[in-house]
């Protein structure tokens, strides 16, 4: 319990330092989260002109899959603001030697960087994912307390996407040249993109129970729908617990491999 206090204070200390800096440079914060906003919105446009000239997603309607895409946007968004940026700060700080003075910190050091990372700017991105669901449930008249398990599934969505830039984020110990880790995150996050039922049977267990990437995307809308139950859903979390594990273990086995400033 002292170790959950203690990250969330660090969180809570490096969250009201991001918020004074973004609000110094208000233009530019709020030019980057309308960007990012807008940005998004488009892609709603684009698969109703897909399935205005064709089938669409097998086993998916036109509502049901801008549901699909405002969810997946959503835990991008929240993984953006809250994660995303440990992999660069951690990459950048061992590139520059600083890491060098934060092990000598009497803290997480894993907290620490996480914290650091915090980008306000995917705001945008988790308004425009809240609109898109927002408008696709309208759409498709779901009001009911299985919004409750949503957001929780959306939830964990956002630790296995963390997970993952934990694990890319440790091969900086490792390695020098580490930039190309966030194609890693990219290619991974593509394959969250689309509906786990458009995959075949081997890869669709991968995506499940390996890395589960269905997790972040496919479930939360699935259960929403009711194409997925909820006891299913509650054993495919598992695995997103697994890897969040695996991945800790391994910023803290890489650390041990770290050797000072320029790796």
């Amino acid at each position: 319990m002292n170790k959950i206090l203690k990250f969330w204070k660090i969180w809570r200390k490096s969250l009201t330092l991001n918020i004074q800096d973004a609000m110094a440079y208000k233009v530019s914060f709020f030019s980057q989260v309308l960007a990012l906003f807008l940005g998004d919105m488009i892609i709603p446009i684009v698969s109703t002109l897909i399935y205005s000239v064709s089938a669409g997603i097998p086993g998916w309607s036109l509502n049901e899959f801008i549901l699909f895409q405002g969810t997946i946007i959503i835990v991008i968004g929240i993984w953006h603001t809250l994660f995303a940026g440990l992999l660069g700060e951690t990459i950048n700080s061992v590139k520059e030697g600083t890491y060098d003075k934060i092990l000598l910190r009497p803290m997480n050091t894993l907290a620490y960087m996480t914290s650091k990372g915090f980008d306000l700017d995917g705001a945008g991105e988790v308004l425009a994912g809240v609109a898109i669901a927002a408008f696709a449930l309208i759409r498709l008249k779901i009001f009911s307390f299985m919004l409750i398990p949503y957001f929780g599934v959306i939830l964990l969505g956002a630790l296995f996407y963390y997970s993952l830039t934990i694990f890319a984020a440790s091969f900086a110990f490792i390695f020098v040249k580490t930039w190309r880790l966030f194609e890693f995150i990219s290619a991974v996050e593509r394959f969250g993109r689309y509906p786990l039922n458009i995959y075949n049977g081997p890869l669709r267990i991968f995506l499940t129970y390996f890395v589960p990437v269905a997790f972040a995307s496919y479930f939360p809308a699935a259960v929403l729908l009711g194409k997925e139950p909820i006891l299913r859903t509650l054993l495919t979390a598992i695995p997103v617990f697994i890897f969040f594990a695996v991945s800790v273990w391994s910023w803290h086995y890489a650390m041990k491999k770290y050797s000072s400033a320029g790796g």
